[in-house]
């Protein structure tokens, strides 16, 4: 769903000495334009994912992907500012985007009801100039990292605690999230089942005024690295009490050389002439039959021989052929691996994006002219 269709499209920004963003370009390095042409994708829209959303769309940015698969809940009124008494129920990133679309109405708000790894494409995360993790699950955040280096694009990482939190910026090529830890560590399961039952761990102490402080934090590094302004090196721990410092310690600028989460995509990529609505038959038809095209979220399946039980698995070789790829997880503009079934190779293949028939080859900076958040200005 996108906001800006509820509303006729993009309205025109104005940048007249009265106009909107009048103050802004009183302030030193600032670029609207620039801001007004950027793309971020925002993992999470809860509380730290509400600051960060209301922050960038009021700071003029041109286009928000916002992808979260929860609903609103009633515990979530207390630090939501975008979030009603009314919204309980609806999916939490419909209701940002509503909500923005009347509070900033030059933003163009892209909302997918669905985790980050099935609502945002590898393609998508490889055009974007900068993506946001705002989640409340380490195994989601390790998993997002994963992503961005397979893209090769930053990740700004944060998440809070009860007095306070961390942020902490990842450019391409650099450090990870999952760098430094250990194997158990990077293979935690904590993912929430949803706001109202946490699942395998009890909830954290949260506050609407630590969630903004840390948001605004998470939204003010945005904004300069969209700018080319620089951001500190390292995580940066925030305490309500009145202090953000880096933290020392373990820290290394440079990747972990154990981390297995430094794989990047080829530089070119074929572009099927197929997208997410199409089915694991038409999929399958534009791969060889000695290769096993996968999933990056698992599907669930019923086990042979015993139906009432079913498995998760990531080979589309196993699910109907009738089956939608959108509804078995993929997201949209994913690049899919694909393995030879004897173990010999892999390779990748991209889906074209919603409603276009294309074919052909997408390098690895993505469409002419992109841009993304790089190491540059980072001290």
């Amino acid at each position: 769903m996108t906001a800006a269709g509820q509303r006729g499209g993009r309205r025109p920004q104005d940048r007249t000495p009265q106009g909107r963003y009048a103050r802004h370009a009183l302030v030193p390095g600032w670029d609207q334009q620039r801001l007004a042409g950027a793309t971020v994708v925002l993992a999470g829209a809860g509380a730290l994912g509400n600051a960060v959303a209301q922050s960038l769309a009021l700071a003029g940015l041109g286009r928000l992907v916002v992808t979260d698969p929860d609903t609103v809940e009633v515990a979530n009124l207390s630090r939501t500012p975008l979030f009603r008494a009314a919204d309980v129920g609806r999916p939490k990133a419909r209701v940002l985007a509503e909500a923005l679309a009347g509070l900033a109405p030059d933003t163009v708000v892209d909302a997918r009801e669905a985790p980050h790894v099935s609502g945002v494409g590898l393609a998508e995360l490889r055009e974007a100039d900068l993506v946001v993790a705002a989640l409340d699950s380490r195994a989601a955040r390790i998993q997002l990292a994963g992503r961005c280096t397979l893209a090769g694009t930053g990740l700004l990482d944060g998440g809070t605690h009860p007095w306070g939190g961390e942020t902490c910026w990842y450019p391409p090529g650099g450090r990870c999230r999952a760098c430094g830890l250990t194997p158990a560590e990077r293979a935690v399961q904590d993912d929430p089942w949803s706001c109202a039952a946490p699942g395998p761990l009890a909830p954290a102490g949260a506050s609407a005024p630590v969630s903004a402080l840390v948001g605004a934090w998470l939204a003010n590094f945005a904004v300069r690295l969209l700018l080319r302004l620089s951001v500190p090196e390292g995580p940066l721990r925030i305490d309500a009490a009145g202090s953000a410092s880096p933290l020392g310690g373990a820290w290394r600028p440079g990747a972990d050389p154990d981390c297995p989460l430094h794989e990047r995509l080829p530089g070119q990529v074929p572009v099927l002439p197929l997208d997410g609505r199409a089915t694991v038959g038409e999929l399958l038809a534009h791969v060889g039959a000695e290769e096993e095209p996968l999933t990056w979220a698992g599907f669930a399946r019923p086990v042979r021989g015993r139906p009432a039980l079913r498995s998760v698995t990531t080979r589309l070789r196993s699910a109907p052929a009738a089956a939608r790829l959108v509804d078995l997880g993929v997201a949209p503009r994913e690049i899919l691996p694909v393995a030879r079934r004897d173990g010999a190779g892999l390779r990748y293949v991209e889906l074209a994006p919603a409603g276009d028939d294309v074919a052909g080859v997408i390098g690895e900076g993505g469409t002419a002219g992109g841009r993304r958040a790089t190491t540059e200005g980072v001290r």
